[in-house]
């Protein structure tokens, strides 16, 4: 439950106005025990069973609003990673300011998520091994140095936008080949009688050079279910155009560290997700199925770049805050005599504040 910290008010002479500042977050943890069999030009071979304490993504975060009047309220956030395991620092998360106003929606600047890293419904599996969630399907979804606009819900509808400046990126392309490397993003959402679609797109204006160009890179992805009455049931589909290189897909759809250079060929990717489950009681089975289909590069298929992956799992809530969660995994990478596959489970726990 969210805690209340602080409470003011002040009187003006325009009229009353109030602030407050809200405490909340989330600690999750677990065990997690995963094993790999690789396949390489036709030779097997198995990694050692992995045993781990994981953190899920403990955060914790401080938000208020002040009311302005005249249906004005300024908002701000600031969400930092807590990880159970140690590390973590300030504002790694959803971090802002802004104004929201009762007619006319919110903006903000700050560090915060695309509409492609809020689509995650049809991943609502906690994890740190990609066997046990589907990461990879949405991989596309970020938190970004950038200002967002959202607009207020109209009949179910509601859409968003959101730009990053070339100076707030790593590289700004002002020293390089890159040239402008600003990026757009976006997304259409509709809900209706537990009914719902969303649409997800990014937009990076300069990501990769090829034969001394600069190139552009996107990302596209649609989500369409019900969410009511006890029921899940949701599908996704995804696009991404230059996203992703052949080198830096292959380790994530294997669960290796990116290459630390890379100029090997951009992808065009299809990938394909399902998530359902259903609430009996305290107890909610869920199950989710991901495909990806192998890349291309240059017009041609790619090799090692298709994947298949099953999550089974279910969740116990012990109250509306405690819930314990048990889930296994599998991930196959590649086909033939080049694949890996990725088999894991967990036990964990969670708790929101």
């Amino acid at each position: 439950m969210k805690k209340t910290l602080i409470a003011l008010s002040l009187v003006a002479l325009s009229g009353a106005a109030s602030a407050e500042v809200i405490l909340y977050g989330q600690v999750k943890a677990g065990v997690e025990v995963s094993q790999k069999k690789n396949r390489d030009n036709g030779v097997t071979t198995k990694d050692h069973t992995e045993t781990k304490i994981a953190d899920f993504g403990s955060r914790i975060g401080f938000k208020g609003t002040e009311h302005l009047g005249s249906g004005l309220n300024a908002i701000w956030q600031i969400e930092q990673k807590t990880p159970v395991s140690g590390g973590g620092s300030w504002g790694t998360r959803d971090s802002f300011i802004g104004l929201e106003g009762e007619s006319w929606g919110k903006i903000r600047a700050g560090r915060l998520s695309t509409q492609l890293n809020d689509m995650d419904a049809l991943d609502a599996w906690e994890y740190n091994n990609p066997a046990l969630g589907l990461g990879v399907f949405t991989r596309t979804g970020e938190r970004v140095i950038s200002a967002r606009y959202d607009s207020p819900v109209w009949a179910g509808f509601s859409f968003n936008a959101q730009f990053t400046p070339r100076d707030n990126q790593a590289d700004t392309g002002r020293e390089s080949a890159l040239s402008d490397t600003s990026a757009y993003y976006g997304g259409v959402n509709y809900e209706n009688a537990g009914f719902f679609a969303q649409y997800g797109v990014g937009y990076k204006k300069s990501a990769y050079v090829a034969n001394g160009d600069s190139k552009s890179a996107q990302a596209h992805r649609i989500h369409g279910g019900y969410d009511a009455n006890n029921l899940f049931v949701g599908l996704g589909y995804q696009y991404t155009n230059g996203w992703d290189s052949e080198r830096s897909y292959i380790a994530t759809i294997r669960g290796e560290d990116a290459p630390a250079s890379d100029n090997s060929g951009r992808l065009k990717t299809h990938e394909a997700a399902a998530t359902a489950a259903y609430t009996f009681g305290n107890v909610t089975p869920r199950l989710s199925y991901a495909h990806g289909f192998k890349a291309k590069a240059g017009g041609n298929k790619v090799d090692g770049t298709n994947y298949k992956q099953v999550v089974l799992g279910a969740d116990y809530d012990f109250s509306k805050r405690t819930t314990a969660m048990v889930s296994a995994g599998w991930l196959k990478a590649g086909s033939g005599d080049n694949k890996t596959e990725n088999t894991a489970g967990l036990v964990g726990l969670r708790h929101k504040f």
